[in-house]
């Protein structure tokens, strides 16, 4: 290298800038107290429980939601199963009334009707009919002849009056009612020769209106004259 060439190189290089020097810097690591870590801790256990409460109480809700559809269903099927029961009962209960019937039918109404035939009465139906309601036939079996009151009625020797007394008394309170009681009385004459047939209590259809009204105003008239009571045993 020349000479020349040497102090052009011993220029440049004083020209030249100094390079500055990069300084990097290394971060701190960033230190906690212990009561911050705790409240650090604290605050995301918090956060925690939060977030399980409130899916615990979503769970909560949604078996309330089960239990009433449960208890609506298991509602809807007690009325269900009520409502059939109480048809059974129902069913249950017009049988024994049939068979209460049946029986009162038998010891009540067939007994009037055997007595009134053995007392000759011309129409032991209608004394059936006439009577029946005066007997009461209870549920322990007992049979009590009543009055209009319901009052349970006894013989002159304070015994209980029997569905045959019962039925004694009535054809001789009304002896139209028996065979035979109208003979001699023939029929009644009036003017212009024309027959007028007496009032008979057999001729009455008590299915009628019109002849239950005329059984009652007879009865009305009977009950208000004196009754004779015949105690003397036949």
């Amino acid at each position: 290298m020349s000479e020349e060439q040497t102090n052009v190189a011993t220029e440049v290089k004083a020209t030249e800038t100094p390079k500055e020097e990069v300084k990097v810097e290394t971060p701190k690591q960033q230190t906690f107290t212990q009561e911050q870590l705790d409240n650090i801790i604290k605050s995301r256990l918090e956060a925690e429980k939060s977030k399980y409460d409130k899916k615990l109480q979503e769970e909560e809700n949604q078996k309330a939601e089960l239990l009433k559809e449960q208890q609506l269903k298991e509602a809807k099927s007690k009325a269900d199963i009520e409502k059939i029961m109480q048809e059974r009962l129902s069913e249950k209960d017009s049988e024994l009334q049939k068979v209460k019937d049946q029986i009162k039918k038998e010891k009540v109404d067939n007994s009037i009707l055997s007595i009134a035939n053995k007392e000759k009465s011309i129409n032991a139906q209608q004394v059936v009919a006439l009577l029946k309601n005066e007997v009461k036939y209870n549920d322990d079996g007992r049979i009590e002849v009543v009055d209009n009151n319901s009052n349970v009625r006894y013989n002159a020797n304070g015994e209980l009056l029997t569905i045959e007394d019962r039925v004694k008394e009535f054809l001789d309170s009304n002896p139209h009612f028996r065979q035979g009681s109208l003979s001699g009385s023939g029929s009644q004459s009036a003017i212009g020769g024309n027959t007028v047939k007496p009032f008979n209590i057999q001729d009455l259809d008590m299915s009628k209106q019109e002849d239950r009204n005329k059984y009652a105003e007879y009865r009305k008239d009977r009950d208000s004259k004196p009754t004779q009571i015949n105690l003397t045993n036949k």
